[in-house]
């Protein structure tokens, strides 16, 4: 398999530019956060193993890159149905693999197997009749049964809102759209809500109104608000965010991590990390928009419909408007394997806009 080199100004150095940033507040923030230093170096390391893997893609051709959809939609179906029997279990969810110090969760790679597949399914006819959602339907459908049985219904409504946004992206008949939000409301009631574990019915029911169960299911967001609240204009400063450092916000190096931020940084420090967002958010919908094939446009999408439902939701749940569903920051939150595969999500993005006039 040849590799060749692309000239360096061939890259969007405005998303790669972006992307390092956040990174960077990442990394800062969970300095602060995270209880023992041995977490925070765990990420440290992390972070140029994922740079290495987003580059590293970046010496392969379009072509190349996605004719490995299908393969690594099989392994990752294979690696989930073996986390079910083998995995180590966290937080209730028998998602993860034990790498001696290091885990890896192989949802992460069923995200980027599940977007290459869909692309090249999807681009290869339009949305014009019902059976042509059958084989995009037929191919998702696996992944979120296995995730959803581990259970993480976080990892599966990320799932899903990477599939709807490849969807709308291809194109939906404004009929099929209605169809679709009419069987949603007939679905939620009758046939997602009864199968959710009472854990995950408490999690949306305390939301509604968090103080009557304070010091219990109400517990880790009523104490994520008080820290953004007490972060004020401009914070308390790096490292003396009361709230988050004596313990009080929960989960505060993966699920609560913006609660730290707020809190330290204030109100600039969180709406600025919020337009970095949007802005690199922006920038992947001018490169899908760039692309002249639909199979990349379709790729782009996937990773920014998946990495912009995860932040929103994640942000959401920290302000109490949204209930907890486990999902991290992308590239602020501590998590190897999500870094990691964040990047290769990324570096593909950056690869086939790289590519987009070329043929091979």
């Amino acid at each position: 398999m040849a590799l060749r080199r692309v000239p360096v100004l061939a890259y969007d150095w405005v998303l790669i530019s972006l992307v390092l940033l956040i990174s960077f507040v990442g990394l800062v923030t969970l300095y602060s956060a995270v209880p023992s230093r041995s977490l925070w170096l765990q990420q440290l390391v992390a972070l140029p193993i994922a740079l290495a893997v987003g580059l590293l893609i970046q010496l392969f051709t379009r072509r190349q890159v996605l004719s490995w959809g299908f393969t690594l939609y099989m392994v990752s179906l294979a690696m989930l149905v073996l986390v079910l029997l083998i995995g180590r279990e966290i937080n209730g969810a028998r998602a993860w693999f034990n790498l001696g110090p290091f885990s890896f969760q192989p949802l992460e790679l069923a995200k980027i197997g599940l977007i290459l597949v869909l692309a090249r399914v999807l681009a290869a006819r339009p949305l014009e009749r019902l059976l042509d959602y059958v084989l995009p339907v037929l191919l998702t459908v696996p992944v979120l049964a296995l995730v959803f049985i581990q259970p993480d219904l976080g990892g599966a409504l990320v799932l899903i809102a990477g599939f709807l946004g490849m969807l709308f992206v291809r194109g939906m008949p404004v009929k099929h759209i209605a169809l679709g939000a009419v069987l949603l409301a007939v679905l939620l009631p009758t046939a997602v809500w009864p199968n959710l574990n009472q854990y995950q019915r408490d999690r949306v029911e305390i939301l509604f109104d968090l103080s009557k169960d304070p010091k219990g299911r109400g517990f880790q967001q009523i104490q994520s608000t008080i820290a953004i609240g007490s972060g004020g204009l401009m914070g308390k400063g790096f490292g003396a965010g009361t709230q988050t450092q004596l313990g009080f916000v929960p989960e505060r190096q993966t699920d609560f991590i913006y609660a730290v931020l707020a809190e330290e940084w204030g109100f600039v420090g969180a709406t600025t990390l919020i337009a970095l967002y949007a802005l690199l958010f922006f920038r992947l919908g001018r490169m899908a928009s760039e692309c002249v094939r639909m199979e990349d446009r379709l790729i782009i999408a996937g990773v920014l419909s998946m990495l912009a439902f995860q932040v929103t939701v994640n942000i959401a749940v920290t302000l109490g408007l949204a209930p907890v569903t486990g999902l991290t920051l992308p590239l602020v939150s501590k998590g190897g394997s999500s870094l990691i595969m964040v990047y290769l999500g990324l570096g593909l993005a950056l690869l086939v806009h790289r590519d987009r006039y070329s043929e091979v």
